[in-house]
């Protein structure tokens, strides 16, 4: 209480003053635009301020409500999620909590200081007048009244420090927690968002099975067929040439069933299922080994995850590792993926030092990162890509995985 009266004796004016500036320049819109900009920037830190301040002196934990991100990119992106925080409840519910908390405490510390100086200087005030000479006209309180308001007064100083931080904690309840309206709808959209993110996931993912069948396996296939339709003509007037026909489609087998057990482990891998996600990521990075790139593979689980968070996870890093030894001509790569048991969520994340420009193509066939954002976003979590474009590359995933 005193500490929160002694900076709003200071700190009180200055959002204040560059809200009065914003308003006062609407006339010049750059001169509105740039303490607009600073006022929202300010009042940002201020809550997170305001809620480390709550946590350490309360030890209430206030869920943060949550914040609406914008979709765009690059300047856009940044103007944009500036006018979804100002047109958001929970941004001036913050400021209106920060400029009630300090005109509380200021309010209230003053009155305890008050009544703690006439405490301790009314008595003496009280014995210095009576003690003084009459012709000085000096007039007071006699002392016995003066020292049982200073007694009442000390009594009432103490009790506003004791006992106003209860509606501090109380003015912290009401106004940095979210409204059960705000989180429902907040909930209600996110499973909306993960319901896109699932349909249209699976529906990046059968063209990608598409794919895979139609340029690898159905062309290795027909081929086969047509070296045995060769084989049959020549199995009578030239069994030699008939036999290395066979050969051939014998070695056109082997391959094509090489070619439908990647396209098996890209749908369900088995390993996943069999062993969890330590072991099948450590085969993903061998294979990416064999492929030229040494990869580092740092992972850190307690215990099994949900299947769900285990495939979303296995995939990240696949894919990722995939675009890594095809395009992304690096020297290395890294794969870390830690649990974190006090936010219940999964973090992983694939570094490689190649060339940069990966981006999430937003094409109705694309795949690659596309798929992987949908997939991360059907999990309920995040996903992102930094990428520039002299490198590196970091791929990141988020995933909730509390059971």
């Amino acid at each position: 209480m005193i500490i929160g009266a002694a900076v709003a004796t200071v700190w009180f004016w200055v959002p204040l003053a560059i809200l009065v500036i914003a308003v006062s320049s609407i006339p010049s819109i750059i001169g509105f635009l740039l303490a607009a900009v600073v006022f929202v920037y300010l009042m940002r830190g201020v809550d997170r301020v305001e809620r480390v301040r709550s946590e350490a002196v309360f030890g209430m934990q206030i869920p943060v409500p949550s914040r609406k991100i914008s979709g765009y990119k690059g300047f856009q992106r940044w103007a944009h999620q500036l006018l979804l925080d100002v047109s958001s409840v929970r941004f001036w519910k913050s400021a209106a909590h920060h400029y009630l908390r300090m005109t509380y405490d200021l309010l209230a510390g003053g009155l305890a200081l008050a009544l703690l100086a006439f405490a301790f200087l009314g008595p003496a005030a009280a014995l210095a007048v009576q003690r003084s000479d009459e012709d000085a006209g000096l007039r007071f309180l006699s002392p016995p009244p003066a020292f049982v308001l200073a007694f009442v007064a000390l009594a009432a100083a103490v009790a506003i420090l004791i006992f106003a931080p209860a509606l501090d904690a109380k003015i912290d309840r009401w106004l940095l927690t979210a409204s059960p309206t705000a989180e429902l709808q907040r909930e209600v959209s996110a499973l909306s968002q993960a319901r896109q993110g699932a349909v249209s996931s699976a529906q990046t993912e059968r063209h990608r099975i598409e794919r895979d069948l139609h340029d690898s396996v159905q062309p290795r296939l027909v081929s086969l067929a047509m070296t045995i339709g060769l084989a049959q003509t020549k199995l009578d007037s030239d069994p030699a040439a008939a036999a290395t026909l066979i050969a051939e489609a014998h070695d056109d087998v082997k391959a094509a069933l090489a070619e439908l057990r990647n396209v098996v482990r890209g749908i369900a891998p088995t390993i996943l299922a069999d062993r969890g996600l330590d072991a099948a990521l450590s085969a993903v990075v061998q294979r990416t080994e064999t492929s030229g790139v040494p990869t580092t593979l740092d992972i850190h689980l307690p215990d099994r995850l949900p299947d769900e968070v285990e495939a979303c996870a296995y995939f990240v890093v696949a894919e990722a590792l995939t675009n890594v030894a095809r395009h992304a001509e690096a020297t290395q790569a890294v794969v870390t993926v830690r649990a974190d048991e006090a936010s219940g969520t999964l973090h992983v994340s694939v570094f490689d030092d190649g060339r940069g420009g990966a981006q999430i193509d937003t094409g109705e066939d694309s795949t690659g990162l596309r798929g992987l954002a949908e997939r991360v976003r059907a999990a309920r979590g995040t996903f992102d890509v930094s990428s520039p474009a002299t490198g590196p590359t970091i791929v990141t995933a988020v995933l909730p995985c509390a059971s």
